[in-house]
């Protein structure tokens, strides 16, 4: 494990429903201490509402335990809560700009960077250009309190399946130029990938200065190795590009999440 060029993260969660992709549930330093038994160099943390966390707490037992926090994953904000950045409602919208700026409050207190994926929310055809105002309004309004904040964000490309709008990496980067220099940067995901790209490595290389963040899942959502995306050439890619961020296993907890977690790790670090 010490000849690794990567540095991979395991998801974790207090509670996710059973098809959310999260590796650990329960317990958050019981499953940042078995995280880094595995071997994974960093958590990302998928929560609900950034008040449920002890940001102290889990700082505390990260530090005891040689890990860090990579990223938080804003996506049960939606799949729960239905909080969304393109919502044509003002009030339910407002309510996930608040929402946004307290996980990127606890990304402050945790040195780590949030994704914004599922909270981009779907839009209605008939309203396309009512939603995309205010999504550009939300996006400027979260990335200028994240810069006073000096947190990341990672803006995700969906697939057409679970979001209806910029599912490429094309779009989502000539989007993110629209806004002007706010820092955003793109995550690229493999499962979202292997629908939507044509060829997932060469996306890799040809927008990689926007690349703040991976995704590792297989064609199946499972582990990689379980299905057919060719780990090989993406980590090849990565190599290449100089990716120093880290690598997330972002994927579903089956046959269990020991096995999962143990066999995913063992099949990307053989390929390095």
């Amino acid at each position: 494990m010490e000849n690794r060029s990567l540095k991979y993260s395991a998801t974790i969660a207090i509670d996710a429903p059973k098809t959310s992709p999260v590796l650990f549930r329960g317990d958050l330093c019981a499953n940042i201490i078995k995280s880094k038994e595995y071997g994974f160099d960093a958590v990302e943390l998928h929560i609900r509402n950034p008040e449920e966390i002890d940001a102290k707490e889990v700082n505390e037992c990260c530090l005891r335990n040689g890990i860090v926090v990579s990223t938080i994953g804003t996506g049960m904000s939606y799949t729960l809560d239905g909080l969304s950045i393109t919502d044509l409602d003002a009030q339910k919208r407002n309510m996930a700009l608040r929402r946004l700026k307290e996980y990127i409050d606890l990304a402050e207190e945790l040195n780590c960077s949030i994704i914004i994926g599922s909270m981009r929310g779907k839009v209605n055809p008939e309203y396309y250009e009512e939603h995309m105002a205010v999504y550009g309004d939300s996006l400027l309004e979260v990335g200028y309190y994240a810069q006073r904040k000096g947190v990341s964000v990672y803006i995700e490309a969906i697939n057409r399946y679970e979001v209806n709008f910029h599912n490429t990496i094309e779009e989502m980067v000539n989007y993110i130029e629209s806004l002007g220099d706010l820092g955003f940067k793109i995550l690229v995901d493999t499962f979202h990938m292997n629908i939507e790209e044509p060829n997932i490595e060469n996306s890799i290389r040809k927008y990689s200065r926007y690349i703040g963040h991976v995704h590792f899942a297989d064609s199946n959502r499972r582990y990689p190795g379980a299905g057919h995306v060719d780990f090989a050439a993406v980590i090849n890619a990565l190599k290449e590009i100089g990716y120093t961020g880290y690598v997330t296993f972002e994927y579903l907890p089956y046959p269990d999440p020991d096995i999962a977690a143990q066999k995913g790790l063992e099949y990307v670090l053989a390929l390095e």
